[in-house]
């Protein structure tokens, strides 16, 4: 794979696995993780400037390169069954997001169809409507606000498909991309 000359600059590429490395400085492994949330690492919330800096680090880095999650901790506080727990909690942190992100893609995606049909129902109504030919301003403020009601409701259908679906369906990709991406600890070098 060629690499982005813009992109080794900012992420060290990992010549071994061929993959973009994000890199993340820790004390010790509950620094990850919510310090508020008592959970189990397994069922833990991840810290929300964590998230912050790994959403934004996927992002930045193309969808057509692969990353990875490089977390390096004190030789001392090394753990390997800790790791285990971690790259366990991380995925099933991220499958958790995952999850309702389709939701909520499946509610935009209900609703859309829904707008569509109201819209097209409305037009057509606009479009029959009996008081569509008699020339009284009643037959005619009825008929326009039905019009109008129709293409609201279209006007919303694209709003929902082009902006809302696609910019939730984005940060799906980002989650999957986190969700794939290989999880490492290695030794902090000072």
């Amino acid at each position: 794979m060629k690499s982005d000359q813009f992109f080794t600059e900012i992420y060290s590429l990992d010549k071994s696995t061929n993959r973009y490395m994000i890199e993340i400085a820790l004390d010790r492994y509950e620094d990850i993780f919510n310090e508020w949330d008592p959970a189990p690492f397994k069922k833990r919330e991840i810290d929300a400037d964590l998230e912050l800096y790994l959403e934004g680090s996927a992002e930045e880095i193309p969808f057509k390169f692969p990353i990875e999650l490089i977390f390096r901790l004190p030789v001392e506080n090394k753990h390997r069954q800790r790791e285990e727990e971690v790259r366990t909690a991380l995925q099933t942190y991220f499958s958790f997001r995952l999850y309702f992100l389709r939701r909520e893609l499946r509610k935009i995606n209900i609703r859309l169809l829904r707008y569509v049909a109201i819209g097209f129902l409305l037009l057509w109504v606009g479009v029959t409507y009996p008081g569509h030919d008699i020339e009284s301003d009643w037959a005619t403020v009825v008929t326009e606000g039905i019009f109008i009601g129709g293409w609201v409701f279209l006007w919303e259908a694209v709003s929902l498909f082009f902006f809302s679906k696609r910019e939730i369906y984005h940060r799906y990709r980002v989650f999957r991309k986190l969700m794939d991406a290989p999880i490492f600890f290695y030794e902090k070098t000072q």
